[in-house]
């Protein structure tokens, strides 16, 4: 049985409503609603609170094996169309990572910026894995000569350039385009998103902005 079924069954075991367990947990009422729909997963930060509220042990939610989270490393800021000197106050920090992927050279940053709304938002933790090569379509995060952002990877064979891409069109998030046989290109470094922990939950701005209200 999936996550998102063991919720919904034991709130209807304990009659809680969805209502009750966002507020404690800090969420919309609609984002408990994509947990138990599957549509999304709890951050670790997240499943805590969710298991203290249910006064449950995680074995009741999670399969048999419980996945140990770990402690990565936030070595920086990602630019997503923001200024990057906002969170530098979490250089030294770390993000918590509950996946099955880990890896000793996980890394996290933290975003900056609107430009990979709604799936990247503004003070979001990205955990970035170097040793991924990366395919088309992957969210990255790349590094070249002291720029660091995160954007969709595109590589193009055909003339020998790399992409990456911003979510949101606008003159203030731009393609950026390079070269592969260029020297510049030996300077960059990219690495895969592999997970996002989701720290804002009723950003109402990107939702005013998908529907063109903002």
């Amino acid at each position: 049985m999936s996550f998102g079924q063991k919720l919904k069954n034991i709130l209807k075991e304990k009659n809680i409503i969805a209502k009750d367990l966002a507020k404690y947990v800090g969420v919309s009422r609609g984002l408990v609603t994509h947990w138990t729909n599957d549509l999304r997963n709890p951050n670790p930060k997240q499943v805590k609170k969710i298991l203290d509220f249910l006064k449950i042990d995680a074995d009741l939610l999670f399969d048999d094996i419980k996945k140990e989270v770990k402690k990565i490393p936030i070595t920086g800021t990602a630019s997503c169309g923001g200024a990057e000197s906002n969170h530098l106050q979490d250089l030294g920090g770390f993000a918590l990572y509950g996946g099955e992927h880990y890896e000793n050279s996980l890394y996290c940053v933290v975003a900056n910026g609107d430009s990979m709304a709604p799936e990247i938002e503004d003070g979001d933790e990205i955990i970035c894995n170097p040793d991924i090569e990366p395919k088309n379509g992957d969210m990255v995060h790349y590094k070249l000569f002291g720029e660091s952002a995160i954007k969709v990877y595109f590589f193009d064979e055909e003339v020998n350039i790399v992409q990456f891409i911003p979510y949101n069109p606008s003159e203030n998030f731009k393609t950026k385009t390079i070269r592969l046989d260029d020297d510049i290109a030996n300077e960059l470094k990219i690495s895969k998103v592999v997970a996002v922990n989701k720290l804002k939950f009723n950003n109402r701005l990107s939702r005013l902005k998908l529907i063109g209200k903002a």
